[in-house]
């Protein structure tokens, strides 16, 4: 019976080790938003400078007019890739989250069930009651795991389409449509 203990220290081990993997993720998904969005700043700084000294050099209000609509185009043409770059990211980190949570789902499960098997085999006559109703919890459990990681797969789907949709729109929005 001391395997049960050893199984728990186990899976609170391999718990430990997935929550370290998910705050490295986390923090490297970070930086890469925060460098982008410095980058992003930076460059719509220096596109509004350069943007300024063009419409104070126009000669007349079309040229103006022009120069106008042309660093507006500009603008929305770095917001629009700005947009997708953070999509980039946020479906990258989202499958990567994903695959590390349906991994360690996975090697849960697989223990828990080696678990309850070893269980069985030491159960004392007149269990198997008990024994079959957990089985049917632990096969319950991972059927609703299932059905959550579809659905969660699904909305995931949906929403970077409804972004795909958007920054689409945005763009041709912006030129002249």
């Amino acid at each position: 019976m001391t395997k049960g203990p050893e199984k728990l220290n186990e899976l609170n081990q391999k718990a430990t080790e997935a929550a370290l993997k998910l705050t490295r993720l986390s923090m490297e998904q970070g930086e890469r938003l925060i460098k982008l969005q410095l980058e992003a700043l930076r460059g719509m700084i220096d596109d509004s400078m350069k943007g300024a000294k063009s419409l104070m050099e126009a000669r007349d209000p079309q040229q103006w007019s022009a120069l106008h609509q042309k660093n507006m185009q500009g603008m929305l043409a770095r917001m629009t890739e700005y947009s997708r770059s953070v999509q980039d990211i946020a479906g990258k980190t989202q499958k990567e989250i994903g695959e590390l949570v349906e991994s360690r789902a996975s090697a849960m499960n697989a223990q828990f069930q080696s678990m309850v098997d070893e269980m069985a085999k030491s159960a004392p006559p007149g269990s198997e009651s008990a024994v079959a109703a957990m089985k049917q919890v632990l096969a319950a459990a991972n059927s609703l795991a299932g059905t959550m990681t579809e659905t969660a797969q699904q909305f995931a789907k949906s929403a970077e389409s409804a972004v795909k949709v958007a920054a689409e729109t945005a763009a041709k929005g912006g030129k002249g449509g």
